[in-house]
């Protein structure tokens, strides 16, 4: 983290970069470390929290180069440092540390910013060039650590967390309108974007260089890029074996630590290939950790995985535990999850991960698990269901105009969207709400079509319930920002594809994965001090994976995964259907948290915000509590958005024992 005053009026002070550091101590209990730059020009000042995992003893940031002419501060791992340093030392480069995050310095010198191509890790790091009088801001190619960005007054703030920028007493607090509906709609924000009205977040796969006049370049450093279909491989036997050792070369990298090392395991085959890989090269037994629910006594749990994890766990021998919440505890933890996590994010399987946290926090100071096992290796419908989207929007292109589409799509969606929530309250027979966002994808253009079916936007945040809910300034706001549709569009050019199932992971890749999966594990595992790893977003590996022809990646759900493990997993584990982490989150709310969620949206504080009318806010809470609707999704959503609201708008924020 830090301040550059880009204005040269010497205005980046080292007092403000340690109060920062003080609001984010949970990310690194184990020391800290500050840089100044007070030369006339350009003025930098640099902090950060330590977390000692790799040179516990010489590791200590800020590090240098040999003549000091560049100083770094950064967050995450290196996990080819040891490579790069061999590679650096016969380049003539001296080492004073056995860190990591030495590699960086001098791979800057080495490369500049060809440096990115040689990295295989996760970070966000900021370094100070003194002989160019350049700042040179950095994260990772798929975003796994964050960086946050704010601008006020020829000053530029950045931090792994919005709550540091905010030390800063004149860095206003403020929702921004325009990203509001981004998060109803979605459950997440999207790109750059953030809740804050002035905070952003650099991009994945992004570095931001400011020169010494405070000239900004935005630089990409990593996309999804797919070959050609004539250039990618067919043979399938080559593509499994490729994959398999590929996975491996990552586990073992992702095992580099001088502490002691565990992995979240749910009952999925994700965390079971990490599980499976790991004990072929630890040592000892693999410390393995689950959270599971209790639902009180007679009451039917689908949610609940732990008796999965046990069969693997107990399969692998490893050492495992569990962490079994009650709907009281959710509450607790959906209350720490809110102040640490500075963003709403309504996926209720992360309140639980922060529990999980909590658990393997009393274990082991870092965690692997599986996140990016569906978006390599297409487990999710929509990855299956693009492709036929495609063909059957451009079969309709040759029979019907976009106007007769409308009329017979578009038009009689507007009903089913009216009813669904009435069919999923009362458990509608067949399959016609599975296929509803297909439905409408058929009517809109083709970017458009496949963000909504991505991330169900229609059925949960639809046209229909902003027109009902949003106060006219929201409405203006979500009006004004329409325009942002053309990102979506960009996402498929700036891939290089035409091909739909490549889309369908480039989407994923680059809207879902960094504002709703990675973001999270990051927050909730550094809210405790641990530190979470994701072997799946090795960049070998990634690129391995949009190398895998479309038709073969979308074979069978994670076709490739299962067959490059075969001979590692049992095959109660091969077999087993996809099941998502999930919550029993509408039983909760229809019963044992029922009036806590009521009492906070019908809270005076909550209605009278001006951001939704009152008497439809109302009536929405009175229907699906009722059980007249299962609006439980929007109901989320909202009490996330105040409780937010609460505890980062309304006054400065707290931090919360957790």
């Amino acid at each position: 983290m830090g301040v550059l005053d880009t204005r040269h009026t010497g205005r980046a002070d080292p007092a403000l970069v340690r109060a920062m550091t003080g609001t984010i101590v949970h990310r690194g209990p184990d020391g800290d470390g500050f840089f100044h730059w007070p030369e006339a020009g350009p003025n930098v000042a640099l902090g950060m929290r330590r977390l000692s995992i790799i040179d516990l003893d010489t590791g200590d940031q800020p590090i240098y180069n040999e003549d000091r002419s560049l100083a770094i501060v950064f967050n995450g791992e290196i996990y080819n440092y040891l490579e790069l340093r061999a590679e650096l030392e016969q380049h003539g480069h001296t080492f004073r540390t056995q860190t990591d995050t030495e590699t960086l310095v001098h791979g800057y010198e080495q490369w500049g910013l060809d440096l990115f191509a040689h990295l295989r890790g996760m970070y966000a790091f900021a370094l100070w060039d003194a002989n160019a009088e350049r700042l040179l801001l950095a994260v990772d190619h798929v975003g796994i650590k964050p960086l946050y960005l704010a601008e006020r007054d020829g000053r530029l703030l950045f931090a792994s967390e919005v709550k540091a920028l905010f030390a800063d007493p004149d860095l206003p607090r403020a929702l921004n309108l325009a990203t509001l509906d981004t998060f109803l709609a979605f459950g997440y924000m999207i790109g750059a974007e953030t809740l804050y009205d002035g905070v952003r977040r650099l991009p994945p796969g992004h570095a931001l260089v400011i020169e010494r006049g405070g000239e900004q370049k935005l630089i990409r450093h990593w996309n999804t890029n797919y070959l050609a279909p004539p250039e990618r491989p067919h043979d399938i036997q080559a593509i499994v074996a490729e994959a398999r050792e590929r996975l491996r070369e990552s586990v073992r990298l992702h095992l580099r630590s001088d502490v002691p090392l565990g992995l979240f395991l749910s009952g999925g085959i994700d965390s079971a290939t990490m599980l499976a890989l790991m004990s072929q090269m630890e040592p000892g037994k693999v410390k393995t950790f689950s959270v599971g629910y209790d639902v009180g006594q007679g009451a039917a749990n689908p949610d609940d995985e732990t008796q999965h994890a046990r069969r693997i766990a107990a399969h692998f021998q490893s050492d495992h535990h569990e962490h079994i919440i009650t709907a009281g505890d959710w509450w607790d933890f959906l209350l720490a999850y809110v102040y640490h996590h500075d963003e709403p994010n309504a996926n209720p399987s992360i309140v639980s991960l922060q529990a999980l946290a909590e658990l393997t926090a009393q274990h082991v100071k870092v965690v692997l698990n599986g996140t990016g096992g569906d978006e390599l290796f297409c487990g999710y419908r929509a990855h299956r269901r693009f492709p036929w989207l495609v063909q059957t929007a451009a079969r309709l292109d040759r029979v019907l105009p976009r106007r007769a589409r409308h009329t017979l799509i578009g038009k009689p969606w507007k009903t089913l969207e009216a009813l669904y929530p009435a069919m999923r309250r009362v458990r509608f027979v067949g399959a016609l709400p599975a296929y509803l966002p297909e439905w409408r994808a058929l009517h809109l253009p083709l970017h458009e079509g496949l963000r909504r079916l991505a991330s169900f936007e229609g059925l949960t945040f639809s046209d229909t319930l902003r027109d009902r809910l949003y106060s006219a300034d929201v409405r203006a706001a979500w009006d004004r920002a329409r325009h942002k549709e053309e990102a979506y569009a960009a996402i498929f050019r700036r891939s290089y594809t035409d091909d739909p199932g490549d889309m369908a992971q480039a989407l994923h890749i680059h809207t879902w994965l960094p504002g709703n999966g990675l973001l999270a594990v990051d927050k909730v595992t550094m809210a405790h001090s641990l530190e979470a790893r994701v072997p799946f977003f090795d960049p070998p590996l990634v690129d391995f994976a949009m190398r895998v022809p479309s038709d073969v990646r979308l074979q069978a759900n994670k076709f490739v995964l299962r067959e490059a493990l075969h001979a590692d997993l049992p095959d109660f584990a091969l077999q087993r259907p996809k099941q998502p982490f999930g919550t029993p989150i509408l039983r909760w709310f229809d019963h044992d948290l029922r009036d806590r969620v009521q009492a906070v949206l019908l809270d005076e504080r909550s209605l009278n915000r001006g951001l939704f009318k009152r008497d439809a806010l109302e009536t929405l809470l009175r229907r699906h509590f009722n059980g007249q609707v299962d609006r439980v999704q929007v109901v989320f959503r909202l009490l996330l958005l105040e409780l937010w609201h609460r505890a980062t708008i309304d006054a400065p924020p707290h931090i919360p024992r957790v």
